[in-house]
């Protein structure tokens, strides 16, 4: 069961199955919801391997922002395979 941990608000979330952060957590600030505007940015502190790989459009926005951070990742893009701790 997956389980991602807020560091700063200290709330934990536990799925059933793996799913889409964004889909998984109200407390995620969105604005467009398919990855062109990078509102959901979030850093992985702790299990970045247990996210689905950088999709294609990760990747565009990144690179257009010059984010070369590997911990950063969208929300409304990756799923939650596993543990997590975002800041």
């Amino acid at each position: 069961m997956p389980s991602i941990t807020f560091l700063e608000t200290g709330i934990v979330i536990d799925s059933p199955e793996p799913i889409r952060l964004l889909d998984m957590d109200d407390h995620i600030t969105f604005a467009c919801r398919a990855g062109n505007c990078g509102t959901c940015t979030i850093n992985v502190v702790e299990g970045l391997q247990h996210l689905s790989a950088l999709t294609p459009r990760e990747e565009r926005l990144f690179a257009l922002k010059g984010q070369t951070d590997a911990n950063l990742r969208l929300a409304c893009q990756c799923r939650v395979l596993g543990d997590v701790t975002l800041r």
